[in-house]
């Protein structure tokens, strides 16, 4: 089976999409791998070029699957579609949405409307409304969870026994638009006030790392994606307030990420993690800012020993369910699964 993934964002960023398909092409579920960063081709060669270089890139390497993922704004017509699906091959196309849309703070934009309806698979990271959203448009949908994606900066040791930070957040802070009362992300607001509420019941304990918070207590200032793992890492507790929280089942990669590190997880509920995380003693979710508190200083009661349990199999529980190997194996599993039940190929 020969894959090509059309990759978003600059050159070298999806680190986990590149990690995750090419051990399957180490461990033979995958004969032959090829990926283009297609915005950054658009961006350097310009739209057009880019476009008609991924095509010729597909015609010469007639992969039996094409993975699009996340095309956000960059104007794919359906005609570049149409063309890169009839090249000789005839390719299976599956389009992957990482990012979670919705409201009028940030609608699916027409290009992703065009992928969507013309792929033989989507793949996204939420359910409920959203996916209903997606199935309008296509009726083959399956979920797929954001994964550990910066796992190659996965360095032993590690689980650490001792840690410098007794509580983070990671995240940034929106920032109100035009008629911000709707241009919000849905979610926004909440966290913006979850986040005083924590600098003020652990203003000595409280980091907070991200864009847009200014002189919020504990704030850091921006943090590189790369080293977010190790400040995971160095803290006991991860807190996260999630935008989209009315979304079931999604959550952000910082979970993951958080997880991997041996932190422990607090975060607000969305529907389906009971679900996810079964019988999970190293996450815990909360409906209001109090309940949140209530669970932290619990967690800070626990002896050393136990949070270090608690941390190890966190991590193990990372590497079973999101680590790339593990989601991108499973995505494409998925995807052809449903593919063959519904009679379009074999693989």
């Amino acid at each position: 089976m020969k894959v090509l993934l059309l990759l978003n964002g600059p050159e070298g960023w999806q680190t986990g999409i590149e990690d995750g398909f090419s051990y399957l092409q180490s461990i033979g579920e995958i004969s032959d791998l090829h990926w283009l960063y297609l915005h950054h081709y658009c961006s350097q060669m310009g739209v057009d070029n880019g476009l008609e270089h991924a095509l010729s890139l597909a015609g010469d390497f007639s992969p039996d699957i094409i993975v699009v993922f996340h095309v956000g704004s960059l104007p794919v017509s359906s005609d570049f579609i149409f063309n890169i699906k009839n090249i000789r091959s005839n390719p299976v196309l599956i389009y992957d949405e990482g990012d979670m849309y919705g409201s009028w703070a940030k609608p699916i934009t027409k290009s992703m409307k065009t992928v969507i309806r013309l792929a033989d698979v989507v793949s996204i990271r939420g359910l409920g409304k959203f996916y209903n959203e997606i199935l309008l448009l296509n009726k083959n949908v399956i979920y797929t969870p954001h994964h550990a994606d910066i796992a190659r900066f996965d360095n032993e040791p590690y689980i650490l026994e001792n840690r410098k930070n007794k509580i983070v957040l990671i995240g940034n802070k929106s920032k109100p638009k035009y008629l911000s009362w709707m241009r919000r992300l849905p979610g926004a607001r909440s966290r913006e006030v979850f986040v005083k509420r924590m600098g003020k019941e652990f203003p000595e304990d409280f980091l907070l790392y991200g864009a847009g918070w200014g002189n919020f207590i504990g704030h850091q200032g921006r943090v590189d994606f790369q080293k977010q793992l190790d400040i995971y890492r160095q803290s006991w507790v991860t807190v996260a307030y999630e935008h989209y929280p009315e979304i079931p089942f999604y959550f952000s990669n910082r979970l993951p990420l958080a997880l991997l590190a041996g932190s422990l997880y607090v975060c607000h509920y969305h529907n389906g993690y009971e679900e996810i995380f079964k019988g999970c003693d190293f996450i815990f979710f909360f409906r209001t800012n109090s309940e949140a508190i209530d669970l932290i200083k619990y967690i800070h009661s626990m002896s050393k020993e136990e949070l270090l349990a608690r941390s190890r199999r966190a991590r193990k529980f990372a590497l079973q369910h999101y680590h790339p190997n593990v989601v991108w194996r499973n995505f494409l599993n998925n995807s052809i699964s449903l593919l063959n039940n519904a009679d379009r190929k074999d693989f």
